[in-house]
């Protein structure tokens, strides 16, 4: 078996084997650590594998041990609200919202590049700017920087506060890997969405960026506060180069 279809097996089996553990605890709170394994050795579980993940849950706080001292039981409890599942459900909330999303969305897109083709051909055909300037439409131009990237901007934020959140309060390797690989799926799903002229927002961005750091009064006030603004054109380049490498078949 190829390598990475072995590691997919063994993420599978290892995700099945704690939705089995969790699904049997929340039915029967206060079960003893044997009686998990007994049940998963029922379900093709072995004692160690079965011990090693319940260690996980406790060590991500998903699920409670509790020792009774008296017969030096281990009762174990679902932890309702733990961060795991607030920052998953979530995560399924987002995700839900980039599906709601993505049919306006292409369609602001495609009706941007109908119009830039019609731009191109009145170009090609040296329409005066007078004329060509009807073809401009100022609602689409308000669609997509007031709807389309304004969405992007929220949903980006939104994942960079959960990547945060993850970082700080998520400790298993499994729950790291079963998180972060939901937001990577999320970021394409939206990656998709995203305006496929990349060249051109980004010229408009770095445009922009030109006006702002030349503003004499942002120069002073950054100067006051010990903010070297000029660090933005390092930025700039290291963009530049990104549209040279990556965006040369848009020119």
């Amino acid at each position: 078996m190829h390598e990475s279809m072995l590691t997919t097996k063994i993420r599978h089996e290892e995700d099945m084997r704690e939705v089995e553990i969790i699904k049997f605890i929340k039915q029967n709170p206060g079960s003893t650590t044997n009686q998990v394994v007994k049940y998963m050795g029922r379900n093709g579980s072995s004692k160690n594998s079965t011990l090693k993940k319940i260690n996980d849950l406790i060590e991500g706080k998903r699920i409670r041990d509790e020792h009774v001292k008296l017969n030096r039981f281990h009762k174990l409890f679902y932890v309702d609200n733990n961060d795991f599942d607030l920052i998953n459900n979530q995560l399924t909330k987002i995700e839900k919202i980039i599906d709601v999303m993505d049919k306006p969305l292409r369609k602001i897109q495609r009706l941007i590049e109908d119009q830039q083709r019609e731009l191109l051909r009145l170009t090609d055909e040296k329409v005066s700017l007078k004329q060509r300037r009807k073809f401009i439409s100022e609602e689409l131009y308000g669609l997509q920087i007031d709807y389309q990237f304004t969405y992007l901007h929220m949903i980006d934020i939104m994942f960079h506060v959960l990547s945060l959140r993850i970082d700080e309060r998520i400790h298993t390797d499994m729950d790291l890997q079963i998180l972060y690989t939901k937001i990577i799926k999320l970021m394409r799903k939206v990656s998709k969405q995203f305006p496929r002229n990349a060249k051109f927002t980004l010229d408009g961005i770095i445009s922009y960026l030109g006006e702002f750091t030349s503003k004499k009064d942002i120069k002073v006030y950054a100067q006051k506060h010990n903010i070297n603004i000029n660090l933005i054109n390092e930025v700039i380049d290291t963009v530049e180069n990104f549209k040279n490498e990556y965006l040369v078949k848009e020119q």
